[in-house]
């Protein structure tokens, strides 16, 4: 067992975040088994991290592994910024050696941020999908990753064949899915210009049999928006995705910036699940993601770094964005903490699990040390969501395990 003295910040809901001083919390078996005041008659064996932060692990719904080393790479909209850099980083990972280099300082710099869960995009080579699950097995991640499936509208180098995405992808999930108490597959068809019907119709039918997890991108550029009516004539995007199977409680749409309506209200009907990507989004000048027409029509929101569109892999960097990239609306720290941690859990249907310090869920906690000088209190949370950066991360933990420690670098989780 192990027990912390320290400073924690546990959201409750959008609306409220408990602050907790001089707390006790302690795990066991990987679960959290206690928190509560701090008793100098109870409480005498402890590690005392007073001069931290506490925070539940955070999560990242919507990352691209492939493109980490990518990030900064600019052209000035989606579908240039596709052919010209992400096309050609990609096409890298069909190289063992570079994939397996990859993976693990992808999944170190997870750790290095306070991030304990990402929703991962691979390459579309099931050898480097088969890569990254070893990566998050061996170095300890809590992660739900896909390979990309592309069988049409793709440089020759990425391009699948139809059989080969279906039947590499359910080999995969399979093999991965549950592989461990930490990892899970999801099926991941790139967008639908970039997917045939009968892939994406047969992943839909499968996934819906075997209770498995979609990810996909939908409405994030205008001109995206126009292929997409050029190629399959359906009164909008969305309509796509419904008509082929893939929408649903279990499917996760990146961006969702430029929808009507309608479409929106399809989304709620079927209770998918939206990953806001504020960063990446004013990168490539996409748009603005209404953020609150969404939140009223009942959508679970969650963040997504979105590298390598999305510049960095701090969670706290994307709080900060979410605000920023609401031109008139101002998101209080305790909603933007939700985002990443309890929202994004309940966006997983992970709720019993993670996303807050409540004892019997799973011990995923990111542990900041405070910049000199600077006075621990509830406005902390302030801070961290729009100062993140000054606020270096001590240590990551996963499911009870230290996964990255300032005190011990060269540790390899």
């Amino acid at each position: 067992m192990r027990t912390i003295r320290s400073n924690f910040f546990n959201p409750r809901s959008p609306e409220h975040c408990d602050y907790l001083s001089d707390h006790i919390l302690s795990w066991d078996n990987g679960k959290i088994n206690n928190l509560e005041p701090f008793d100098p008659a109870r409480h005498t064996d402890y590690e005392d991290l007073r001069d931290k932060i506490v925070l539940p692990g955070l999560v990242d719904i919507h990352v691209h592994l492939s493109q980490y080393r990518m990030r900064g790479l600019y052209r000035p909209a989606l579908l240039p910024w596709l052919q010209e850099c992400v096309f050609p980083e990609e096409q890298l990972s069909s190289d063992p050696l570079y994939a397996r280099d990859l993976s693990n300082d992808f999944f170190k710099a997870l750790f290095q941020a306070g991030t304990t869960t990402a929703v991962i995009y691979t390459a579309p080579f099931a050898e480097a999908c088969e890569t990254a699950f070893a990566a998050a097995e061996s170095l300890g991640a809590r992660a739900i990753i896909g390979m990309t499936l592309m069988d049409r509208n793709s440089p020759g180098g990425l391009m699948q064949t139809t059989d080969y995405a279906l039947s590499r992808s359910i080999d995969l999930c399979e093999r991965y899915h549950h592989r461990t108490a930490l990892l899970d597959y999801i099926f991941t068809p790139r967008f639908a210009p970039t997917c045939s019907e009968d892939l994406m119709c047969e992943i839909g039918r499968y996934a819906e049999q075997k209770s498995i997890r979609i990810q996909t991108h939908l409405s994030e550029n205008k001109d995206e928006i126009a292929w997409v009516q050029e190629l399959f004539g359906m009164p909008s995007y969305t309509a796509v995705y419904d008509k082929l199977g893939l929408l649903g409680s279990r499917t996760i749409l990146a961006h969702c910036i430029h929808l009507d309506d309608t479409e929106i209200s399809r989304l709620a009907d079927y209770d998918c699940r939206i990953a806001h990507c504020p960063d990446s989004n004013f990168y490539l000048k996409s748009g603005e993601m209404d953020y609150q027409r969404l939140s009223d029509a009942g959508l679970k929101i969650a963040l997504g770094s979105d590298v390598g569109a999305g510049t960095k892999l701090s969670m706290l960097y994307h709080a900060k964005m979410m605000n920023y990239r609401q031109s008139s609306l101002a998101i209080q720290p305790a909603e933007l903490l939700y985002n990443l941690s309890l929202g994004s859990a309940t966006a997983l249907d992970m709720q019993d699990c993670i996303g807050s310090l409540d004892p019997g869920k799973e011990a995923d906690l990111a542990i900041f040390d405070v910049f000199e000088g600077m006075q621990i209190g509830p406005d902390c949370l302030s801070r961290l969501c729009f100062f993140g950066d000054q606020f270096k991360v001590h240590e990551t933990i996963i499911r009870g395990r230290s996964v990255h420690s300032a005190d011990n670098p060269n540790q390899s989780a």
